[in-house]
């Protein structure tokens, strides 16, 4: 009995297909006696299945899939007993996490769902892996940013920001799992750009949404939720004054309304004094000009900058800040004391 793999509230089914399988929850003590058939990929590092880890706490791991090579089970009051061998078809990562949780935290025992199929082998397993896995649409980021609005105030503003039909960008914000025709820009970049927009208030500029998130909330507790919302509303208003956003049909043939392209933009913005009264964004009239000429479809090499990474970002905030300080003498731009880094 000790070799084999209990399953806690645990009860037969049926699938549509005519499969019988088993539901429930696997035992702890039962997850180091899951085998591991080489069809699977390798264990990912720590680093990695922390967020798994995380999904444990907060309760909201899917359940994982086995296959048992064999029909052999025993049902007592205390649960289902396998006595079969039994492999991870689909959630090695899981397993591993749950296993990580026992190990870090002696009496804290992690909740994992399973559904077992019966009398498997190999090539069924490996087979229902690829469907499983290598068929599988990966959760756009821009989703789990949407159902961050209801724990995060900053990306509700956002969200709720989208919907204002004062906003140049109503309508063209993907919140979806794939972008419209008719959409610009994703959640993602906007949560982006307002960070980059506010780098100099606090901390605005990280590579995961989470991260993003947190350090936008920051932002606003610093400015105000109106200043903030209005910060970002100006922002994609001088784009539109400057170069028309409400015109555009696709994202593809406007260089200006690229990722790249609004983050170097909200950066030079960030980085000079010249644009902010205390903690509100405030564009005055010769500078909205000046910033209209830049030639950013108009020239080829400019264009290309626009989709560019790395040290592109540089070569493009550069040529920004000297097209706007070009032929003057006096009120150039007025970098802060310390400028803050442009966002890869």
């Amino acid at each position: 009995m000790s070799e084999s793999i209990k399953m806690n509230h645990a009860a037969l089914d049926e699938t549509l297909e005519g499969e019988i399988i088993l539901r429930g929850r696997i035992d702890p003590d039962s997850l180091p006696l899951l085998q591991v058939a080489d069809y699977q990929r390798e264990v990912l590092p720590l680093t990695t299945i922390t967020s798994i880890i995380e999904g444990f706490h907060e309760g909201s791991i899917p359940d994982i899939d086995l296959g048992m090579r064999g029909e052999k089970y025993m049902e007592r009051s205390s649960g289902f007993y396998l006595q079969n061998p039994v492999y991870i078809i689909d959630g090695l990562q899981r397993v591993s996490a749950a296993r990580q949780i026992m190990q870090e935290n002696g009496g804290r025992l992690p909740r994992l769902g399973a559904t077992v199929h019966f009398g498997t082998n190999e090539e069924w397993e490996r087979d229902r892996f690829k469907i499983l896995n290598a068929d599988r649409t990966k959760l756009s980021s821009n989703v789990l940013l949407r159902n961050m609005r209801y724990d995060i105030e900053v990306v509700d503003l956002l969200y709720r920001l989208c919907q204002d039909k004062t906003f140049v960008l109503h309508g063209r914000v993907n919140w979806q799992q794939r972008m419209r025709r008719s959409e610009l820009i994703s959640a993602v970049t906007l949560l982006k750009v307002s960070g980059a927009l506010h780098a100099h208030i606090g901390p605005g500029k990280s590579s995961g949404i989470k991260e993003l998130g947190a350090g936008a909330q920051k932002i606003m507790g610093r400015t105000g939720k109106n200043i903030f919302r209005d910060n970002v509303k100006t922002f994609f208003h001088l784009v539109d004054q400057c170069w028309g956003i409400q015109c555009i049909t696709y994202s593809g043939g406007a260089p200006y309304i690229r990722s790249s392209y609004l983050m170097v933009l909200a950066t030079v913005l960030s980085n000079h004094t010249n644009f902010w009264k205390e903690n509100r964004l405030f564009i005055e009239a010769p500078l909205v000009r000046k910033i209209k000429l830049f030639p950013v479809s108009s020239d080829p090499y400019v264009a290309s900058l626009c989709s560019a990474t790395g040290k592109a970002k540089e070569i493009l905030y550069n040529l920004i800040v000297g097209h706007i300080n070009s032929g003057k003498r006096t009120r150039k731009l007025q970098p802060r004391t310390k400028a803050v880094e442009i966002p890869s």
